[in-house]
């Protein structure tokens, strides 16, 4: 009898864990077809239907990991957050380090604007409080800022970097840089961005370094 409580408690426990498996498999493949059908045709023009087929799963199974169209846009921007995070060293590498990730990102996404355009679109509607994103764009700029600082600051303490330079006037600085020239380059896209992105950080770097370089050492 022992015995064939503990292989039964033992099934069910390996259903539960497939059924949990089958169900993530089941939201990141939204997500996934999400990402894809909001860069191409952009989100206001997206239907959750859509996104349901291309998952390959019913409206109703996709409403069931996901309440409604603002649920799954925060999931993608999460998604793609995560996927380029992941690609940053830490900030405890310093300033140099972090502006290389910084253009390296920024020529994944020359390369597909319309995930681009997704995110500077949301941000740009995220000022409102009321909007779903608003938090979201709050803490993930919030972040930026906060993770440039540690890298300056790591670059001040290496003695890399002025003592006198203010980490974190600098950390926004470098994110209005990128994200300023971004937009600019998604209304138009005649201007080759990553090359007057990288043109400011030269600059900036020449401006604050102790070894008279700038975005790599003299």
């Amino acid at each position: 009898m022992t015995d064939d409580l503990i292989t039964d408690g033992s099934r069910r426990r390996r259903r539960a864990t497939g059924s949990y498996a089958a169900a993530d498999a089941r939201r990141a493949a939204v997500v996934e077809a999400a990402s894809r059908l909001f860069a191409e045709q952009g989100y206001h023009q997206t239907s959750l239907a859509q996104v349901a087929t291309a998952a390959g799963v019913s409206q109703t199974g996709l409403l069931h990991h996901f309440k409604g169209k603002d649920v799954l846009l925060l999931a993608v921007l999460e998604f793609q957050d995560r996927s380029w995070a992941s690609r940053f060293d830490p900030p405890t590498h310093g300033l140099r380090r972090l502006l290389e990730h910084m253009l390296d990102m920024l020529r994944e996404e020359v390369h597909s604007p319309g995930l681009t355009r997704l995110f500077t679109t949301t941000a740009a509607e995220a000022t409102d409080p009321a909007h779903p994103a608003h938090d979201y764009f709050r803490r993930r700029f919030e972040l930026m800022r906060v993770n440039n600082a540690r890298a300056v600051q790591a670059s001040i303490e290496a003695g890399l970097i002025r003592a006198d330079v203010d980490p974190e006037a600098l950390g926004r600085a470098l994110v209005a840089v990128a994200d300023g020239l971004t937009a600019q380059w998604l209304i138009d896209p005649s201007f080759d961005v990553v090359e007057h992105v990288r043109g400011h950080f030269e600059m900036l770097m020449r401006g604050v370094v102790t070894d008279g370089g700038g975005l790599t050492p003299p």
